[in-house]
């Protein structure tokens, strides 16, 4: 099996005590989809934990990133690269880019956000990703993407030292263990009077829409600007503005300059204020163990009474649902999803088939729980033909006819 290591301090502040948010049990990563059932699965504690000094929500178990990302599968989707087009028109607008501009990404992908801005003109820009696949894919675009991981050793290795006007990062930052190197080389890279932009799920979002199940292995860390603003400001970034995107249920895109005598927007102080009450996690975690229980007890009175269930979603976030205490393997027949990467492939326990959709037709189930309850709407509107209910499984389970 392979090593992990319990963190003992805040990977921002250092401090060593915590309030536990909520904790999962020993489950598979969710990343992970093998290809064979009952395949030997490595398990991991997954406990969600809040820094007592700093604010800062982090998980507690360290997994080497060779292990959390070795078959690393995401590439943008046809959604996230009308964000991206969206991205790329706002920066050429509010930072006043022009072809003269240096802009470096971080974990750039494929590289959707720098070919949404050669398209627009911005050409002398460089991308940094360690997943070798999706790099090479980003090459075949023409974009200069170096395989790697971004930090100050890179950086400096790189003799970035005041290179870059902007620095960039889109649904990174939760990613990355070794934040204060990256960070540190941030401000390295930037020139005297550079920005760092970043978009991050934000943990408001998070626990107001009840997405629970985004939390696991592969999310480090649950931002808001509390927790955002010492971390930065330990290397000398100072946040000037903050913004809300919809993207993955709610993120936040932050602005912060190496000039720190520049002033910030009042709308910063806003999210402060907003921040003060969800200092205290207790109830969020109460409504984890009551919905996941309600859930379970569904899905059991169904089993008794000789019905069967499929799932739709098979999603990391599907694969922490269907991995807890919680949840019998024997609940759903199958599970289906439209990315044909995962078919003919098995949720992370290795206990439930996945397929595609087609086979609602062939082997129709009397329920289909949608694990993708983000998407639920688009998903009855694609499938409601089929004539079969429906269960949306959070943030209350809920029964819906055709």
């Amino acid at each position: 099996m392979t090593t992990y290591k319990e963190r003992i301090s805040c990977e921002s502040c250092g401090h060593t005590e915590f309030d536990i948010v909520y904790d999962f049990g020993e489950i598979p990563l969710a990343g992970s989809f093998p290809k064979e059932p009952d395949a030997k699965i490595n398990t991991y504690p997954l406990k969600i934990i809040k820094c007592k000094h700093c604010g800062l929500v982090q998980t507690n178990t360290l997994i080497p990133p060779k292990t959390l990302f070795k078959d690393y599968r995401y590439i943008s989707s046809v959604g996230m690269q009308n964000h991206f087009n969206e991205f790329a028109d706002w920066l050429v607008r509010t930072q006043k880019l022009t072809p003269m501009s240096n802009i470096m990404e971080f974990g750039c992908n494929d590289g959707p956000l720098l070919e949404a801005l050669k398209y627009r003109g911005i050409h002398n820009t460089i991308g940094v990703d360690p997943a070798t696949n999706i790099v090479e894919l980003g090459r075949k675009k023409s974009l200069d993407i170096i395989d790697d991981f971004f930090n100050y050793n890179l950086a400096k290795n790189k003799e970035w030292e005041n290179k870059f006007d902007l620095i960039l990062a889109s649904n990174t930052f939760a990613h990355i263990e070794d934040i204060n190197s990256v960070i540190k080389g941030v401000h390295y890279s930037l020139k005297p009077k550079g920005r760092f932009i970043f978009e991050v799920q934000y943990l408001v979002d998070l626990v107001d829409k009840f997405q629970f199940d985004f939390m696991y292995h592969e999310h480090l860390f649950y931002y808001t600007v509390t927790s955002l603003i010492p971390l930065l400001s330990k290397y000398n970034l100072k946040i000037i503005d903050v913004e809300s995107v919809p993207i993955h249920c709610g993120s936040i895109r932050v602005v912060a300059t190496k000039n720190t005598l520049e002033s910030k927007k009042e709308r910063v102080d806003g999210y402060l204020e907003i921040e003060k009450d969800y200092q205290d996690l207790s109830k969020f975690s109460t409504k984890i163990s009551l919905a996941l229980n309600d859930l379970g007890a569904q899905l059991g009175y169904i089993k008794e009474m000789s019905k069967t269930v499929a799932g739709y979603g098979a999603s990391g976030r599907a694969n922490v649902v269907t991995s807890t205490k919680n949840w019998d393997t024997n609940d759903l027949m199958y599970i289906v999803d439209e990315s044909c990467e995962r078919y003919d492939r098995f949720t992370s326990n290795g206990k439930i088939p996945i397929f595609n959709p087609e086979i609602l037709e062939v082997h129709p189930p009397d329920y289909i729980l949608i694990l993708a309850w983000n998407f639920a709407d688009m998903i009855i509107e694609k499938t409601k033909h089929l004539g079969i209910p429906y269960i949306i499984p959070f943030p209350e389970v809920k029964f819906i006819n055709p």
